[in-house]
């Protein structure tokens, strides 16, 4: 696993396979072409047959299918589906989700997973912490949608490394390796090239210890704090299995804090399944798709009249920068209308990440999904949030989580994104340094004729004002960040643009090599009109820029765009 400056390559890797190749905790697959893309969305069952692997919040990963196997045939009825949790408050939560979404169907039941674990006296290796306690959510397989939507909006399943450990101390008559699609590996992922070198901490107390430290904004020996706000603490940071999990707990807290019957609202586009977190508990949203700080003073009005004794919205959640747009509202702005009219600011900060850019003077609560640029490999997941402890809504938030956290984040995959993160400050000036010089490229592009960009969408090039407003005070020469979207005249253009690319075709952002989406198919594929109308260009592809070398991946995007250039002629009858 080479994070150094290395050639531009992942464009030939085929359908389904995994990204990073060769690893069993890969969190991506390829997708190669645009119209792999579609029928990787539509879900087609000679798609579904060629993956591998895929992001585990989206398809059960193969470990974690196969011990819900496992389960089913000890407690399962006959054709029963099965999801674990690591808890069982997860575990009820997901058994209320699909009763309310189900019509008639039998209702889902909860039952503890005891492990059958082998007679073996090397089990306590194995299992240091002893042997986990999961939870099955057991159903009849007409519910499989609706369960699958709450494993996937809320991130609470259980982790691919915690099916692999648990799989790996099961009597071998259990497990049916011939209907796995990647391998259990024979030794501890510890093992591996890149872990002999970043030596990964034994306990995961203690690597959960030092990643609330960092994120907390305490990032050297010292005690200085990065964040800009005096007296944060690692105490005030939560950690969760993945960004989704972290997101729907601060959505829970904000129900049990702030009145239930109030909407919130959401400033430009969040991550499409954080949308559907805010529709499914709660009283929904109001959406100012057009990053308008305007129009929500309109809407802050008009609910306040209509009750001025509440806050006319429970919270306003906003991303810096938007993904995949790349606006940056005027966050001071915002913080002067929470205090205005009382109600919290939720600022997802992980496309811009807390090296760049200094949310916290601004927002309540800093949510940040850790698989991101803070791992930055993609074999792992995490998620947590930072309460602000200067925030007047700090009392409340407090007292909430001291009496409700609960701590189902997997000591190994703790283990393993501590060790991902420790050269976090050196790859963000790296990929910052290249996604700048890839958006100057684009941009000079787009102004020759011919071109076949319309729009080069980074913070550098749209409201930069407001972004570098928040730039952080203390990193020296902070960034643009590595996330960056092109859109084109034609759908022609923009599907040869990405077909071509030389480059991973994957959804996910903030890793060591680049990775390219068509963002409105991947993010909104059952709401296509809706995004579009709401500015999302389906001709767009958004790229996440990783760390190869400048002039691999200047070549890699000229050759793409040639190949658009020819394409988008063709498909206008121009042959000459």
């Amino acid at each position: 696993m080479n994070t150094d400056a290395s050639p531009l390559t992942g464009g030939e890797v085929p359908l389904g396979a995994a990204v990073p190749p060769d690893c069993p905790h890969a969190l991506l697959c390829s997708i190669p072409t645009w119209t792999d893309l579609i029928e990787y969305m539509d879900r087609k069952e000679w798609v579904v047959k060629t993956l591998k692997t895929a992001y585990p919040r989206m398809k059960l990963h193969t470990f974690v299918k196969q011990l819900g196997k496992v389960c089913s045939h000890i407690h399962g009825e006959e054709d029963e589906e099965c999801l674990l949790f690591p808890s069982y408050k997860s575990a009820e939560y997901c058994r209320a989700y699909v009763r309310e979404h189900a019509d008639n169907a039998a209702p889902p039941r909860i039952v503890p997973f005891t492990l059958p674990v082998k007679d073996d006296a090397a089990i306590s290796l194995l299992l240091p912490d002893g042997v986990p306690e999961l939870f099955a959510v057991l159903f009849p397989p007409s519910l499989l949608a609706q369960a699958m939507s709450f494993w996937a909006y809320t991130g609470t399943g259980i982790s691919t490394r915690l099916a692999e450990q648990c799989l790996s101390t099961l009597p071998v008559n259990l497990i049916n390796t011939s209907s796995m699609t990647m391998p259990l590996a024979p030794c501890s992922w510890r093992n591996s090239e890149f872990y002999k070198v970043h030596r990964p901490l034994e306990s995961g107390a203690e690597a959960k210890s030092v990643i609330r430290r960092l994120f907390s904004g305490i990032i050297n020996d010292g005690p200085e704090n990065i964040r800009g706000v005096p007296y944060v603490s690692p105490d005030d940071v939560y950690l969760y299995s993945t960004g989704m999990n972290a997101i729907w707990n601060v959505h829970l807290m904000l129900l049990h804090t702030q009145s239930k019957e109030t909407k919130c609202a959401v400033l430009n586009f969040l991550y499409s399944h954080t949308h559907d977190v805010l529709e499914n508990w709660g009283a929904g949203y109001h959406f100012v798709s057009n990053g308008s700080i305007d129009d929500l003073e309109t809407l802050l009005a008009l609910e306040h009249a209509r009750n001025p004794s509440q806050p006319p919205i429970s919270a306003l959640y906003f991303d810096f920068p938007a993904n995949p747009l790349l606006r940056s509202p005027d966050v001071p702005r915002l913080r002067k209308l929470a205090d205005q009219y009382g109600f919290p600011l939720i600022v997802d900060e992980t496309v811009g990440n807390f090296l760049n850019i200094q949310m916290l003077p601004y927002a309540d609560i800093v949510t940040c999904s850790l698989t991101k640029v803070f791992s930055g490999l993609a074999n792992v997941m995490g998620g947590t949030f930072l309460l602000n402890p200067a925030s007047k809504h700090y009392p409340a938030f407090k007292a909430y989580m001291d009496a409700n956290f609960e701590d189902t984040y997997f000591g190994e995959d703790a283990v393993c994104i501590e060790a991902n993160s420790r050269d976090m400050k050196r790859r963000v000036r790296m990929i910052d340094r290249n996604a700048e010089a890839i958006a100057d490229f684009c941009y000079e592009d787009s102004l020759k004729g011919g071109s076949v960009i319309k729009q080069v969408l980074y913070p550098k090039y749209q409201m930069r004002e407001e972004y570098e407003r928040c730039w952080s005070k203390a990193t020296d020469k902070p960034g643009y960040g590595g996330l960056l979207t092109l859109s084109f005249i034609s759908n022609a253009a923009a599907m040869a643009f990405f077909d071509a690319l030389p480059c991973y075709k994957a959804v996910t952002l903030g890793t060591v090599f680049t990775l390219a989406v068509p963002f409105a198919e991947a993010g909104f594929h059952d709401k296509l009109e809706w995004a579009q109308e709401n500015g999302i260009d389906y001709a767009s592809v958004r790229f996440s820029i990783g760390m190869e070398d400048l002039t691999s991946l200047r070549d890699g995007f000229k050759v793409a765009l040639t190949k658009a250039a020819a394409q988008h002629r063709l498909s206008r009858g121009d042959l000459s």
